[in-house]
């Protein structure tokens, strides 16, 4: 993992107050058939880090709804969004996508 990225996600974590907390990776392969993917996310923090994700897919959690443009693989720091609660990936048509997170979980 990116030393970057994991200074930035221990930096969130201690402002909400947490101290500790274990990180998961999560893989959703998307299919061309398929395009909604839900995932619930109670009580824990997933953080977006693919380096690739197909335009206009959306990612829309009950703190963050984030679509896709042409510029995401250009991104950097941006590309580093972060989700909780009820997630919904809508995946456009006829596409098929590794989207990955990681995974924090307070304990």
């Amino acid at each position: 993992m990116d030393q970057y990225l994991l200074s930035y996600i221990n930096q969130q974590m201690l402002e909400r107050g947490y101290k500790k907390y274990r990180f998961e990776s999560l893989s959703i392969l998307t299919k061309d058939d398929e395009v909604e993917y839900l995932y619930p996310a109670y009580n824990e923090y997933l953080f977006l880090v693919s380096k690739e994700l197909a335009n206009n897919t959306v990612i829309c959690a009950d703190n963050n709804v984030y679509t896709v443009n042409q510029h995401y693989k250009l991104q950097v720091f941006a590309q580093i969004r972060e989700f909780t609660g009820q997630i919904k990936i809508t995946n456009p048509a006829n596409t098929v996508q590794l989207i990955e997170f990681i995974r924090v979980i307070p304990k």
